[in-house]
């Protein structure tokens, strides 16, 4: 059965392939969204079609309000109804109190919070409130356990965050509006290993979320008829560690 088209933003890789799959698993098509990653994305429109899905990859800078406007009406004309969105692409690049710039707030609230908003903006368009669609925002547990590290970041996803409740209010019937907030599930590019096992063993639960526990979490959202304006925090407990600091620098001594 097939279930309508969803787009996922950066879809390719990390999280948003593990979403990406386990959607597609769902019955659903998947537009996978890529700015920059062509050849994962392309790589995984191949492997859902081997499994006997459907796929199609669209390319669009986040950071380019007139190129994120106009990914809905790309997907739907080249893959039909788009039955929901997972705003899952995130700029996550380090800046603090002293280090912040213009670029840095307004790239992390372009990326994070505005390309979000203009994507559910024109997929309500499409739908003009007669299909009920479902969006999932990926948040972060931050929203729970801030600190000052990645100042303009963690701002983003408390604006997506206040975006989530907001929508979800104002957008029903027609479209339902959650979120999903990991936990630290995949090493940044600067963690090394060691440091990336203590910081998921540290957790309450003494581990920490995979990506494929991410993708599980969305597709209940993406399926949950009743349930709208919901955070889910899959993050094994972390957001009740009240760290001082960004994680990175709490496991790498």
């Amino acid at each position: 059965m097939n279930r309508g088209t969803v787009i996922v933003t950066g879809g390719a890789k990390r999280i948003g392939k593990a979403i990406s799959l386990k959607l597609s698993s769902d019955g659903y098509s998947i537009a996978i969204h890529y700015n920059k990653s062509s050849e994962d994305a392309f790589n995984l429109v191949k492997k859902i079609h081997s499994i006997g899905g459907e796929a199609a990859a669209f390319d669009a800078d986040l950071n380019n309000s007139e190129a994120v406007s106009k990914l809905i009406p790309r997907v739907k004309s080249a893959m039909g109804h788009i039955s929901g969105i997972v705003n899952n692409a995130s700029l996550f690049s380090y800046d603090d109190i002293l280090s912040i710039t213009d670029i840095s707030w307004n790239d992390h609230m372009n990326i994070n919070a505005r390309s979000p908003i203009l994507l559910i903006k024109e997929l309500h368009k499409l739908n003009n409130g007669k299909l009920q669609s479902s969006v999932v925002n990926i948040l972060d547990q931050k929203i729970s356990n801030p600190n000052p590290d990645y100042l303009s970041y963690t701002a983003s996803k408390f604006a997506l965050l206040g975006l989530t409740d907001t929508l979800a209010r104002g957008l029903a019937p027609s479209i339902r509006v959650n979120a999903v907030a990991p936990g630290h599930t995949i090493a940044s590019p600067e963690q090394s290993e060691s440091g990336f096992s203590k910081s998921q063993s540290e957790t309450p639960l003494g581990n920490g979320p995979s990506p494929e526990d991410i993708a599980d979490s969305v597709s209940y959202l993406m399926q949950a008829k009743s349930v709208t304006g919901q955070i889910i925090f899959v993050d094994s407990g972390e957001r009740f560690l009240s760290r001082k600091r960004d994680v990175f620098f709490e496991t790498e001594n």
